[in-house]
Formats: structure tokens, C-alpha cells, sequence
């Protein structure tokens, strides 16, 4: 069975989001750990690490993953914001380190009609800066694939496997969501389509630098660029897509991630989490 999972809410304390998770049945957990709208990394003394350390130890480690804030962009034109983005990054990773959890999963951000190439050398400085500083020993830094939207970074596998040779770093891995591919032009309708789309991150990308899916139906067509994710199975992806992608005995060992609105609009919950394990059984 595959490991089905969700962003979970941590008001309170990060601890809290085992108790949640296991409210609703996911078996891998994400967090943004601090608000995803505004700057800042996360800020842990003793007493919250052991905490964390406690519940996790008592929820039997699933998989973990902070999100980092939207701001982020390590590809704009203002070496203040890259800047910033870089140390709120190092601040996320290194955190994540402390905590004992698997990752950071974050987005590069937008070009702002610069071009991937000629930003690629820039995105590639500061992600070396981000690892230097953070200097993780078991924390990985996951890159996501982007809808396409405003010229952000990632939409294609070819940029995504860019940016891992030209850092060239075993502690950088990737996180693939289906709206995102869906929305930036690859097909995931069916299970035809689901295989064909594998198979070119596999020979793009690499399944071995896969860490992460995030599974999110779509609130708008192929090749949208729109960024607008829709509970399992009531976009414009389907059900055919996820009981495809649960079924393939590659990503078997891979945590899927809801992101979902949810059915009351307030993000994932235990009705989308069924859904998911309904379609894998």
C-alpha cells in the first residue's frame, strides 16, 4: 500500500500535526510551519524540538516535510529578495535538520521573462549557498515542479534536471505535482497518459530524485498554466490519474501528499484521504 498522506495544520506547535494527521488517517505529513504568506524560517528552542522529537518518536516517524513560504525566488531580477529567499531557505533546512524530519519542499519562483538560461547560473549560486549554510545531515531540499504561470521556474522536467546537475548536490531531490504537470502541458487523464508521463520524468528527471508526490486534482485544463488545485476525483484530471499513479510499483516507496481545498474548503481532510486509499486498494 502506498504511503498517503497530507498538509496538516500545526497552529499550536509543530507536535500537534501527528495528532492531526492521524485524525484523518495520512501516513506522510506536511506543514507550513510558519504562515506560507509571510517571510521567516522557523523558530525552535529546546523545549519545542523535544516536543516534536517525542511525538514523532510516538507516532512511529512517518514521513515529514516542512513547505516554505510562496515568497520565495531564487530566479527574480532583485538580489535583496534572492537574498532573503536564500536565508529563509537555509532557515527552513536547517530547522528541518534539527527536528529530524525528511525535507524542505519549496518553490524556485519566476524569471520574470529573463529566460531559464540566463537565470540558471543565479538559482545555482544561491541553492549551493542555501546547503553551505544549512549544512544538512539528513534534511534534503526538494525542488517543485511549477504550473507555468509568470515565467516560474520548474514547469519543465528538462529545467528541473537543470538545476540538480548544475548543483550537484545528493541532499537536493525533487517533489512532482500532478496539477502542476497537468496545468504546464503534460497529460495525466489516463492511465495511458499517467505512463507516458512517468516514463519522460524518468528519462528527464530520474525516478531516483523523486522524494515526493503531491497529489492534487485540477480546477482547470491541460496546459493552463493555472495553478488552482481541486479535490481527488472532481477536477479536470480524475480519478483515472490517481488509481494509475497508486498502482505504480516505482512510486510504491514514495509518500503521496494531499494539498486538496477539502470538502468543507479548509484543506485536506479525511474524506480525500478515503478517496486516495480507496482508489490504491
Amino acid at each position: 500500500m502506498p504511503l498517503i498522506g497530507a498538509h496538516v495544520d500545526s497552529t499550536g506547535g509543530l507536535h500537534h500535526a501527528y495528532e492531526r494527521a492521524a485524525a484523518m488517517g495520512a501516513a506522510a505529513i506536511q506543514v507550513h510551519p510558519t504562515p506560507p504568506g509571510f517571510w521567516g524560517s522557523p523558530k525552535l528552542d529546546p523545549e519545542r524540538i523535544e516536543k516534536f522529537r517525542a511525538a514523532a518518536d510516538a507516532a512511529g516517524r512517518p514521513p515529514f516535510y516542512f513547505h516554505a513560504v510562496y515568497l520565495i525566488n531564487l530566479a527574480g531580477p532583485d538580489p535583496k529578495l534572492r537574498q532573503r529567499s536564500e536565508s529563509t531557505l537555509a532557515g527552513y533546512l536547517r530547522a528541518a535538520d534539527e527536528l529530524g524530519i525528511d525535507g524542505v519542499i519549496f518553490h524556485t519562483g519566476s524569471h520574470k521573462g529573463a529566460g531559464f538560461e540566463a537565470v540558471l547560473p543565479i538559482i545555482t549560486e544561491h541553492l549551493k549557498s542555501v546547503m553551505e549554510r544549512a549544512d544538512p545531515q539528513q534534511a534534503r531540499l526538494l525542488i517543485e515542479n511549477n504550473a507555468g504561470a509568470g515565467g516560474c521556474v520548474g514547469a519543465r522536467f528538462e529545467e528541473l534536471r537543470a538545476m540538480l546537475d548544475a548543483v550537484d548536490d545528493s541532499r537536493v531531490n525533487t517533489c512532482f505535482d500532478t496539477c502542476h504537470a497537468f496545468a504546464s502541458g503534460y497529460e495525466m487523464r489516463t492511465p495511458e497518459a499517467v505512463e507516458k508521463t512517468l516514463a519522460e520524468w524518468q528519462r528527464v528527471v530520474g525516478l531516483e530524485r523523486l522524494e515526493v508526490v503531491h497529489c492534487n486534482d485540477s480546477q482547470f485544463g491541460l496546459g493552463s498554466s493555472r495553478d488552482r488545485h481541486a479535490n481527488i476525483g472532481l477536477g479536470l484530471i480524475g480519478e483515472d490519474c490517481f488509481h494509475a499513479l497508486l498502482h505504480q510499483t516505482c512510486l510504491e516507496k514514495i509518500p503521496f501528499i494531499l494539498e486538496v481545498p477539502g470538502f468543507e474548503q479548509k484543506g485536506p481532510d479525511a474524506a480525500n484521504v478515503e478517496v486516495l486509499l480507496r482508489l490504491a486498494g
